[in-house]
């Protein structure tokens, strides 16, 4: 018997969960082509610029919901599965409740971290209530099923079904060498929040100036992580925009250019990569570019994401002092730490057994219980 092809909603609202919607329809069709999917935008959130939504979906191949009709889409026998990595509040209450959480034929949730977790107590809290839930690195999959899928603490056996891996985590093809491209591009990726101060961020302008005068025959990017009109609902605000940093320089030097190209097209022809705090340290890690992580900027102890960050990378070979960075002195990443932040490459198929095996499990109380929309 052919099963049927799976029906999949994946919700987005700000360019961070659209991106990893656009990895993760990738994957799921390369796992399956019949899949059914469908982008939809959660409106009370929208944070998206038209620019951006152009960028990931130029067909304009998405639907809008509002909380009722995120609603509906659990409740409403139109999906198998909802993929997310944002929980929103109203779908985080409409699964703790048995009114919905019960009901025969929902939708199943599967719920993915937004990037790099510097918050992993409050990352996994935020997702204890879904069907499916996949973590990283794998120490953190462990801490989950201990204190959420544990039948001692929540008595309820087996569930969340926890799994491992996220579309921007997979297993890097290979590693880069110790040389590089002597005439390559290379970038700094920007991140919203971090450096945090304005001396901070002055100062990561000047280390990349520096970069650019050291070599005039390269390209030099700051890869901004929007512009600075954008995003202005956006959860991560971002304060001392590079373009305004820019222009406030008198004596930058030619070779050092802002842009807002996509982190795909950043990735196809970047020889380095430097970041302070942002998840394109994975991505370039991923993608088997080399790739520095620099935290010894001014205003550390201001910046929250800073000692996270620090954690995260600990034993990765990838955090560099001022004088690597300057001098482009990077080293491969460590094999041990690769293994335990980057998931298989198959992760889509993963994610689709997951979602059929959720399906068929037997609520947990089987009396059918229609749901009280009106309460969200």
């Amino acid at each position: 018997m052919t099963r049927p092809a799976p029906r999949l909603l994946l919700l987005f609202c700000d360019d961070s969960t659209l991106i990893f919607c656009s990895r993760m329809a990738d994957l799921l069709i390369e796992a399956d082509r019949n899949a059914q999917i469908t982008f939809a935008a959660y409106a009370p959130e929208s944070a998206l610029s038209d620019r951006q939504l152009r960028q990931y979906l130029p067909r304009g191949n998405y639907q809008i919901l509002d909380t009722a009709g995120l609603s509906s889409a659990l409740m409403g026998g139109h999906y198998d599965a909802i993929l997310t990595s944002r929980v929103f509040r109203p779908l985080d209450r409409m699964l703790s409740d048995p009114l919905y959480r019960q009901k025969a034929g929902r939708a199943r949730v599967v719920s993915f971290l937004g990037g790099l977790d510097f918050s992993p107590g409050r990352g996994m809290r935020n997702r204890r209530h879904c069907d499916v839930v996949y973590l990283f690195p794998r120490t953190i999959c462990e801490k989950f099923r201990a204190t959420y899928a544990n039948p001692e603490t929540e008595g309820l056996a087996a569930w969340p079904a926890v799994g491992f891996g996220h579309p921007a985590f997979l297993m890097p093809h290979s590693v880069p060498e110790t040389g590089l491209d002597p005439k390559g591009d290379i970038y700094f990726f920007a991140q919203a929040l971090s450096p945090s101060t304005a001396r901070a961020r002055r100062h990561m302008l000047a280390v990349m100036a520096a970069i650019a005068r050291r070599n005039p025959d390269r390209n030099v990017w700051i890869k901004l992580r929007h512009l600075p009109n954008e995003n202005t609902r956006h959860l991560h605000r971002e304060r001392h925009d590079y373009p305004g940093l820019a222009a406030a320089s008198t004596d930058l030097p030619v070779n050092l250019r802002l842009t807002a190209r996509t982190m795909a097209q950043a990735l196809s022809n970047a020889s380095l990569g430097i970041t302070c705090t942002s998840t394109a340290a994975i991505d370039l890690v991923r993608e088997g570019v080399p790739t520095m992580v620099h935290l010894d900027y001014p205003d550390t102890t201001l910046d929250p994401l800073v000692a996270p960050m620090r954690r995260l990378f600990t034993g990765s070979n990838l955090i560099k002092p001022l004088d690597d960075v300057l001098n482009l002195r990077f080293t491969p990443p460590d094999p041990d730490w690769v293994s335990g932040i980057f998931c298989p490459r198959d992760l889509g198929r993963d994610v689709l057994t997951m979602i059929s095996d959720a399906t068929v499990l037997p609520p947990h109380n089987t009396e059918e219980i229609t749901p009280k929309l009106s309460t969200y």
